[in-house]
């Protein structure tokens, strides 16, 4: 089994216009597929995914309530992709708003710090987490560079405040910080959060298997950034690195499993 907690599309109308405008944001980076839900299926199925995690951002506080309306809506029809919620650093009714995801059946948030532009450390932001804690709402943060922004806002030392939070459960994508994986051993390795391997195929073997094996398998899941990157070529990273089959398996779907409550 395999289930990928990191994946994004755009509604149909949009998708083509939206993937062209990152890739030329981010320096031409390449991407696969069309950008659509369909995409994602269709790649899902090349690459023998089996679940993918849909993460939704919204750019703009307005596009809190609207976002995650859809996302529920498409998770009473979807059996192969699972949406999680949006919410913005600005929006003013995050509790209610967490509440009703939470009511809904929404597992979990995505926030970026870039394209939100805030600091994960600000104390403003602390009574949204703790609503998340308190209704069992994970986050899982953009961490680390972003090829589209030159400034970095969520580092290693940045998220560490986070980590004592009670009962948060926060998943730092890209292996903790994309390209600050020097910072993420010295400062998370080890610590009470998850890290996801979203656009990580190109990492050092050797440091990626060293910080999986201080960090603990049991706190990593697979993830591809999809439609940036495959899951085909996260998978193909993983298997090379000499894993036993019981970590394996725990990345692979394990981990996510018992986040998403799966039996």
């Amino acid at each position: 089994m395999l289930i990928d907690f990191h994946t994004h599309f755009f509604p149909d109308s949009i998708a083509k216009k939206s993937m062209e405008a990152l890739s030329v944001r981010a320096g031409g980076v390449g991407f696969s597929g069309d950008g659509t839900l369909a995409g994602l299926l269709s790649f899902m199925e090349k690459d023998g995914v089996d679940l993918s995690i849909n993460l939704p951002v919204a750019t703009q506080p307005e596009q809190v309530v609207s976002i995650n309306r859809k996302m529920v809506e498409l998770n009473a029809k979807s059996q192969k992709v699972i949406c999680f919620g949006a919410m913005h650093p600005d929006f003013a009714g995050f509790e209610d708003e967490i509440a009703r995801l939470a009511q809904n059946g929404i597992k979990g948030i995505k926030l970026h710090p870039e394209y939100q532009d805030f600091f994960p450390q600000d104390k403003r932001l602390f009574p949204l987490y703790e609503a998340c804690a308190r209704h069992n709402i994970m986050i899982v943060f953009h961490a680390g560079a972003d090829l589209g922004y030159p400034d970095i806002h969520c580092t290693p030392e940045r998220i560490q405040d986070l980590l004592s939070i009670p009962g948060l459960t926060l998943i730092l994508a890209h292996m903790g910080s994309y390209q600050l994986w020097d910072d993420v051993e010295k400062h998370l390795v080890g610590k009470n959060c998850y890290f996801d391997l979203a656009y990580c195929a190109t990492m050092d073997n050797w440091q990626l298997r060293r910080m999986i094996l201080n960090h603990g398998s049991d706190k990593i899941l697979f993830a591809s950034d999809f439609p940036w990157e495959r899951a085909g070529n996260i998978k193909k990273k993983i298997d090379s690195l000499g894993l036993d089959k019981a970590d394996l398996e725990k990345i692979h779907y394990g981990n996510a499993k018992r986040l998403l409550q799966f039996p």
